[in-house]
Formats: C-alpha cells, structure tokens, sequence
C-alpha cells in the first residue's frame, strides 16, 4: 500500500493542513532565527586539495631578491618624470632592461571620445613545460601615484624572480592596469583583446587569476575580496591556499563579515573590482587588497614577506596538473578561519518560505486549473505593465528611436560629483514612467476583478473542498466512541433509539438553564445535559453521513457551484506561487539575493495573509497606507519640505543604530561569545548606506579624487547607479527588482485594498 492508499498519511496530511498557518509561522520564525545566528554554526575552513599543494613558507625568494624589490622601490620613488611622460612606458623600459626575453607589449585602451589610456601585458614562459596553461597576476596601480608603487614593486619583482625559476609548469601574464578607471576598464580590455581578439599567443587554458592593489600608503593588513556580481564566487582552495602562506609570513588579514558580504553579494556592492570579468570566463579569480584604517608606518607589513607569500602561492598552483576542486561552490567567510557554507545556509531560505509554501499547499483555489491560468495570465499582463517600461526606457536605446525621443540613458564613461544633478533627473525620468506604469496596473487589475465580480456570480462560488471518505470515517469513528464509552451506555442506547423515532426534535432549540444551586438530586438538570450533549453529537454524525453519502464508491469529489474563484483570492495565491518561483529561480546563482527577498517579504505575505477578522481590517489598511506614503516620501524626486522630513527621519534612524552599537561596543556585548552578529549588523547602519562609491571619474582629466557632496536626492542617485552597473557591465540586480521585488509587493497592496 503506497502513501496515497494510506489511510494513515491522509489523516496525518489532514492534520497538518489544519494547523498549517501555525506551523508556517512557527517555522519561518524558526528560519529567521537560524538566519539571525547563521554566524555561529560555521564550519572550519581548510584546504581539499592538499596532495596538489606544497606546505606553506616554500618560497625560495633570497637576499637577491629582496635587494632587487628595494632598488626598484627606490627607482620609482625617485623618478623624474619629464613631460607627458606615461609610467606604462617607464614599467615597459624597465622590465626590457631586466631581460629581453619577456613578451612585453602595450595596449591602447579607449575610455571615451576624449581620454584614452594604456595597459602593459608582460609574459614570463616557463622553460621546460608544455605551455598550453598559464596564470594570471594583475598589478593594479594608481597611474598618477608618485611615491608609493608598493603592487608595482611587487609584481617587478615576481617577474624577475620567475624569468629565472625553473620549475614552472605554466606561463605566468602580468597585466599592469590602472586602479583609478571606472568598472576596471583595464581588466575588461585585457579580457577582450586576449581571449577574443588575439590568435598568436593565446592559452588554451587559465587555471586561475589573482589581482593586487594597495588603498593604503601604509598597509596594515590584507583584504581579501572574494564576492563578485551574479553570485558568482571563485574557488575557495586557492583563497585558502593564499591564506595558508600569507599566515606563514604573518602578513594579517581579513574578510567582510557573513552578513556584510551577503549584503555585498545581494546588492553587488562589489561591481568595480577587476575579478568580476575573469569569474564571468570561469576562471577563478579575486583580488588582493593593502589597506589599513589609520596608516602608520610602523604598522605596515613586511613587503618581502608579502612577495614571498605570493611567489609560494603561484609555486603551488604550478604543481597541480589540475584544477583545485571544492565541495562548497557557494559560501561566505565568517572569519579567514571559517565559513558558511550553502549546506548550512540553504536552510534559512527554506524555513522562512515554509508559511508560504504551507499556505500554497492547503489552498484550494489551483485545483481547478482556469484559477491558475487566469491568476498567470493576470500576472504576467501586470508584469509587463509595471516592469518591462522603466526596464527598457533605463537600458534600451531602440525604444527611444522608436518613439524618436532624446535618450535618456546611463553614462558608461563618468562618473563626475558635477553631474549628480543630470543623473539625478535620467532617474526621475524613469521614476515618472513607473508611477505611470503602477497607475495603469491598478486600473487594468481594478477593472477584471469588476468583470469577474459582475459576470460570473461569485457570491454562489463555494470554495471547493477536497472531501475524504478516510477522514470522515475518521471523525464518525471518533464521535461514536463519545457516544457509547460513557458510563451508562445502557442510557445512551436507548436515548438514541428514542431520538432516531422523533426526527423533529433536532429542529427543536431547548434553551438548558442551570440553577443557580446544583443538589445531588437535581436529576432532572443532569438528565438534559446529557441529552443535550447525546443530540449533538447525533446531529454532527448526521451531517457526515451526508457528506459520506455524496462520495459513493469514490475517495474524494470535487464540489463547485462555479469554474472561476473571486479575482482576489485567485490573484492572492498567485503571488504566493510567484514569490516561491522568484525564490527558486534566483538561488539558483544568487543565494544572498534570495534570502534578503525572503525576509523583506516574508513578513508582510504572512501578515497580511493571516489578516481575516473584520475589526482588525481598517487598522490594517491604515498601516499600511502609512507604508505607501512612506515609500513615496522616501522617493520624493524634488527638493523641500517633504525631503526635509526624509532626511531628518533617516539622520535620527541612523544616529540611533549608531548609539545603539556605542553600546554594545563599550558594554562588551559585542565581543561575547554567542552575541548574534546579525545585530551589530543591523546597527552598524550598513543598510542604510549608499549604493555607489565616494570615487568619481572626471571627464576632462584621466584621474579619480575622493569626493564627498551633499546630494540632495541620493535615493534617485541610487536608482541610477544599479541602473547604470547592469547598463555598462551586466549587473542583473536591476532587472531582479524591476521584475520579482515591484509586482510582488504591487499585488500585496493592490490585493489589500480589493478584498
């Protein structure tokens, strides 16, 4: 006998879809929890493929070399550099002195119509190898830097170090870049003309790629940038395998914490660092970064330790014949020493779904498969409607040839404090479009829910019920044994046969009134309580026989006294099914996207499907009127009094996350063992922070500055960016809120405010 044959697991189904609102909201409670403390139930992070690696400290670098890096450290700091004088061409003289036999050659790279810059690519060969593979080291360097050199330095010294190394089972690519372009301009360029314009010396493969950089005149430790665009992530083994050695030479470093990096890796906070392009070509690749928060001197780690780390950790990669292979392809690192793995992390997206999931399931409304094509049709018409106008007027320049308009579009090639105010008006722009586009959603869904309302007649619509011959005996067997385990079942029988030969009685409403003092012999009060009790349970056994006898020889029978369901709660249940779908969909490259979607929806899907008692039903609509007019206000496109008020609420909001954390610094909360760091997140006012970098690209010089302005509207400014990052690079946070985020929460309001 199968389960569906199973009188056992029907009824046990049966109870779980009784108490399935409890049960959901218990364990998407229980998710957000396991979220909360997600931090605490890490694993240790270390190294699988262990035979391919040597042990670390394994560098052969000697007192020549570290002689070397110092004359080279002098020679750049002492340069006198003569009038338009490029430092490519200074790096491509000096690597020509040291030995002719590296393959040096300067590439042009256009930045725009009037800028344009240079990047170097330098081949060291391996001598006795099968060179068909090679690795990739990028030196990112500020250009216009002119004392402190330190990746440079580093990476001449690496190639002088390996022209001589004899051992190497790969070629090794130095590619010398500029730090300070947009979208790491050189990186991109460097992608396309090696692996998709060059024939002469192109690899077959590329095991791996590492870039290094410096933010810092005075590094204090290393940060390792592992998080990329599209939830894409680089094998762990050789971030590790770089940790091993780096902690050898006791260089110290760092990651972001869990719930930084999934905020990072959610919102693709990440964009402008250089791994994104070779992680895109499934080569493993992330970035190397020197920075300190206050530089001193005498805190600044050892650049020949450095070196040698690096020198090691391409040595080790030379031996492996193979890729390093990992088990985790999706994680976050709590500490250097520990991660997160998707084995542990997946569980919080499904816990917090649970309630949705549950509700989906004990739903009627889809086992009639019109409900379902109808609520589908319905949504993909709004979807379109909503999001495809603001989606296609923001990244594509076809429609505004079509309706011969000026384009409105993000710009690739600045990104200048000066034109803030021009950004700011392309976003509202595209604001204007989408309020347009909301008005025309709610007035196409008010208008089939009045045609479903008017012409088909939902008010003789029973819901329709999946009756079961197994629970209903279930329920008769139970009643009976009520009726005759009592003590005088003598009594019962005969009652019974009396109450079956006076059908009339049942009709009959006898009022039982107690008396205020109950004797011993109040007989009669005792005797119509039981036959009051006794009538009851004859009725209930009554009305399951009926149902019974409505099944025949079937197991279930669907009832409906129409082929369509109410357009409210056929819509209801379908935003549930999409927000599954979104769910699903995106975890399948995006695990942070996902669980950030889940709690942002989580709580308003549950609160407002758990809303059914009437005099609840206008404080509900209230709040969440305040929640529009608070959404609204936050985007406000114009100046005065309404900005005003957003500004002063999001200064208090975030003074208080700063107090708030003050606290727990000073009290030592913070620093105990089993303090949620989910909290210090919360307050360390992460989420509140901008989506763009205070690094902005000038027009007319090719050079960065730090900048910091008051932007009187940085919400739009925001818009434009994530605009902007899947425009000009291929960022897919934008297209994920234009369609799951905004038809989701549309219908969770709209349908609100219908039913």
């Amino acid at each position: 006998m199968g389960f569906s044959e199973n009188p056992t697991f029907y009824l046990l189904i049966d109870k779980i879809i009784r108490r399935s609102k409890i049960i959901g909201l218990t364990l998407s409670i229980i998710g957000f929890f396991y979220f909360c403390v997600i931090d605490k139930i890490d694993k240790k992070a270390e190294l699988d493929a262990r035979s391919f690696a040597q042990f670390p400290g394994n560098s052969t670098l000697t007192k020549d070399d570290e002689d070397f890096l110092n004359e080279t450290k002098y020679y750049f700091e002492n340069y006198k550099y003569e009038e338009r004088e490029h430092v490519i061409d200074i790096v491509h003289d000096y690597i020509k002195r040291m030995s002719s036999l590296v393959d040096t050659k300067k590439c042009e790279i256009k930045i725009n119509d009037k800028v344009k810059d240079y990047i170097l690519i330098s081949n060291v060969g391996c001598k006795f190898c099968n060179n068909i593979e090679n690795l990739i080291v990028v030196i990112n360097f500020d250009y216009k830097e002119r004392k402190y050199f330190h990746s440079l330095v580093v990476g001449l010294t690496l190639i002088n170090y390996f022209l001589n190394a004899n051992y190497m089972s790969k070629d090794i690519i130095f590619l010398f870049t500029n730090k300070e372009l947009l979208y790491s301009l050189g990186v991109k360029n460097f992608i396309e003309h090696y692996y998709y314009g060059n024939t002469e010396n192109r690899k077959v493969l590329t095991r791996s790629s590492i870039i290094i950089e410096f933010e810092s005149i005075y590094p204090s430790n290393i940060e390792i940038n592992y998080e990329s665009l599209n939830g894409m992530l680089p094998n762990q083994d050789l971030i590790l395998l770089l940790r091993n050695e780096l902690n050898h030479y006791n260089i110290p470093m760092k990651t972001d914490p869990v719930y930084h990096a999934i905020l990072n890796v959610a919102l693709e906070k990440k964009y402008e660092k250089g791994h994104i392009y070779f992680l895109r070509e499934n080569i493993p690749s992330f970035t190397i970064t020197g920075v300190s928060k206050v530089p001193l001197k005498r805190k600044m780690i050892n650049l020949f330790n450095f070196t040698k780390s690096l020198q090691s950790f391409l040595r080790s990669q030379s031996n492996t014949h193979e890729g390093f292979c990992h088990s985790t392809n999706f994680y976050f690192f709590n500490t250097i020493k520990k991660y997160v793995p998707i084995s542990l992390y997946v569980f919080c997206v499904y816990l917090i779904c649970s309630y949705c999931i549950l509700k989906l399931i004990k739903g009627t409304i889809f086992r009639n498969y019109v409900n379902f094509i109808v609520g589908i049709y319905m949504y993909i018409i709004t979807i379109l409607t909503i999001s495809m106008p603001i989606y296609l007027f923001s990244t594509n320049e076809k429609i505004y040839d079509l309706i011969k308009s000026e384009k409105k579009l993000p710009i690739c090639t600045e990104w200048h404090p000066d034109n803030f105010n021009k950004y700011i008006e392309i976003s509202n722009y595209w604001l204007r479009i989408f309020i347009i586009s909301l008005f025309v959603a709610f007035i196409l869904n008010y208008f089939i829910s009045w045609i479903i309302y008017k012409y088909v007649k939902i008010w003789d619509y029973e819901k329709d019920r999946k009756i079961q011959k197994i629970v209903i005996l279930d329920k008769i067997k139970h009643l009976n044994n009520l009726l005759y385990n009592s003590s005088d079942v003598n009594y019962v029988k005969k009652f019974v046969n009396r109450y079956k030969t006076d059908i009339e009685y049942i009709n009959k409403e006898n009022k039982l009134v107690k008396p205020k003092v109950i004797h011993s012999d109040d007989e009669d009060f005792m005797d119509a309580k039981k036959k009051k009790k006794v009538i009851e349970i004859i009725h209930e056994i009554n009305e399951m026989e009926k149902d019974l006898y409505l099944l025949g020889d079937e197991k279930f029978k669907y009832i409906l006294k129409n082929t369509i369901a109410p357009y409210n709660y056929i819509m209801n249940h379908t935003n549930i099914f999409y927000f599954l779908f979104v769910v699903i969909v995106s975890s399948m490259y995006n695990w942070a996207y996902s669980i950030l979607f889940c709690i942002i929806l989580v709580i308003p899907v549950s609160i407002l499907h758990n809303i059914k008692m009437k005099k609840h039903k206008m404080i509900s609509k209230f709040i969440i009127l305040f929640f529009i007019l608070g959404t609204l206000m936050y985007l406000y496109p114009f100046g005065g009094f309404i900005l005003d008020v957003r500004n002063k609420i999001m200064n208090m909001l975030m003074n208080f996350s700063t107090r708030c954390l003050k606290y727990m610094n000073s009290s030592g909360l913070s620093k105990k063992a089993y303090f949620p760091e989910f909290l210090e997140f919360i307050c360390s006012n992460k989420m509140f922070e901008a989506l763009y970098l205070r690094k902005y690209y000038l027009d007319n010089k090719d050079i960065k500055f730090n900048y910091n302005s008051e932007i009187s509207n940085n919400v739009l400014l925001n818009l434009y960016s994530i605009a902007r990052n899947h425009y000009c690079i291929g960022s897919q946070l934008y297209p994920l809120l234009c369609f799951t985020f905004f038809p989701i929460l549309f219908y969770i309001i709209f349908i609100f405010f219908v039913q």
